[in-house]
């Protein structure tokens, strides 16, 4: 039997875990084709972190690996202009060095007489470079994995900020769109993981028949065992990242004062708080940075919330905490790419008010929180099979000769 040549071209190595949602997608998905006999892989990738790789045969991996030495510094320099000039031809996506390194490789593909059939571009880091992979593999069915469309995230940044930094994120997000949309046209597949951006795209005139939505992995909390104590409110996300914790402060400044005759405490749970968020710490606000188990949270608070005031794409952990069954409260952001259901599987809060209500209504009710709970495990069970996800992203990419 001929297998489907793929060559897989990622902003980080496959991993056997990732401490990101996009990498443990991204580890998902590539860990099932590489094993599957009906295709041969290999990879281009950039080590990034400290995780423990994935075991590929020899000759299958090609990884730019961080190095010490002159010669190192020599090609970090090189990158200065990809990291600082906003004219950079990849609107400062990837590094110039990375770009490099994709090109020696493929030249040494090629001299070893591999010919991908498909090349998947992972993340839009790598999707900008799919004009030049195009030119040395003219004839490959192209694959943009965008896990979320950049752009999107770049305008929130620009609707957040005033002054400077608005005009600053207004020029990235003119110049990034423009690169991400033009390498995309370039691709034969794009596999968002939002269906808001499937949307989008064909907005911005990219063929509908190009796009297929992508199930991100994510952990299927299912089996939680609900038993709230009657108090807590539940955050939830990496704190380190500015739209996780610029959230939250948001909630504390904002909602926080409209409850203060309720006996409630909120909880951010998540590694890495920094300094700007933990000074919000009193009786009424725990955060608990980096726990082994992330369950009894769940298990025992009574809501989430997710006042999202940054970000794009799908929120996995939206996914997570609606598997789990606890009542989820959260706006435009946080749903978005979900369609879920206000009143039915979730309860969409955008104002102060909003959250205020659905607080009091959640905690006075719990028929609320078990209607909502039963509702949205089994929208999860229909709508986000993985398996599914995968078989799908199989089929299509052994069909490629019929779709070039």
């Amino acid at each position: 039997m001929k297998k489907t040549n793929i060559l897989w071209i990622s902003l980080n190595a496959p991993a056997q875990k990732s401490d990101k949602a996009g990498g443990n997608t991204f580890n998902y998905y590539f860990r099932h084709f590489y094993n599957d006999d009906r295709f041969r892989v290999k990879v281009i990738a950039q080590i990034n972190n400290n995780l423990p790789l994935m075991n590929l045969y020899d000759g299958d991996a090609y990884y730019l690996k961080r190095e010490g030495g002159l010669r190192s510094k020599l090609r970090k320099l090189s990158s200065i202009e990809s990291k600082y000039n906003p004219w950079n031809r990849n609107a400062n996506l990837i590094s110039n060095q990375m770009e490099s390194f994709v090109i020696q490789k493929i030249l040494q593909l090629k001299d070893e007489g591999f010919v991908p059939d498909v090349v998947i571009l992972e993340w839009t880091q790598c999707v900008v470079l799919a004009g030049i992979v195009r030119k040395y593999f003219p004839d490959a069915y192209m694959v943009a994995s965008e896990h979320d469309v950049t752009f999107v995230g770049y305008k929130r940044m620009a609707e957040y900020f005033s002054g400077l930094r608005r005009l600053l994120w207004k020029f990235k997000y003119t110049r990034e769109r423009k690169v991400e949309l033009n390498a995309l046209k370039e691709c034969n597949l794009i596999l968002p993981q939002n269906w808001d951006n499937r949307r989008l795209l064909i907005q911005e005139g990219i063929a509908e028949k190009k796009i297929q939505w992508l199930v991100p992995y994510f952990n299927d909390m299912r089996g939680c065992r609900r038993s709230p104590d009657g108090k807590d409110i539940l955050f939830f996300g990496a704190m380190a990242r500015p739209e996780n914790y610029l959230s939250a402060i948001w909630f504390m400044d904002n909602v926080m004062p409209l409850l203060e005759d309720m006996d409630i405490r909120f909880v951010v749970l998540g590694s890495n708080p920094p300094a700007e968020l933990k000074k919000y710490e009193s009786e009424r606000v725990y955060i608990t940075g980096f726990v082994d188990s992330i369950t009894p949270f769940f298990e025992n608070s009574v809501c989430l919330v997710a006042p999202l005031v940054l970000g794009a794409g799908i929120k996995v952990k939206i996914l997570e905490a609606l598997s789990s069954g606890i009542p989820v409260l959260t706006n435009d952001i946080g749903i978005e790419g979900i369609a879920a259901e206000h009143g039915k599987e979730y309860i969409h809060c955008n104002t102060p008010l909003d959250y205020e209500r659905a607080i009091r209504e959640v905690f006075s009710d719990a028929t609320v929180g078990d209607k909502l709970a039963k509702n949205a495990k089994r929208f999860i069970e229909k709508n986000y099979s993985i398996e599914k996800s995968l078989a799908d992203y199989k089929e299509r990419l052994l069909r490629t000769g019929e779709q070039k």
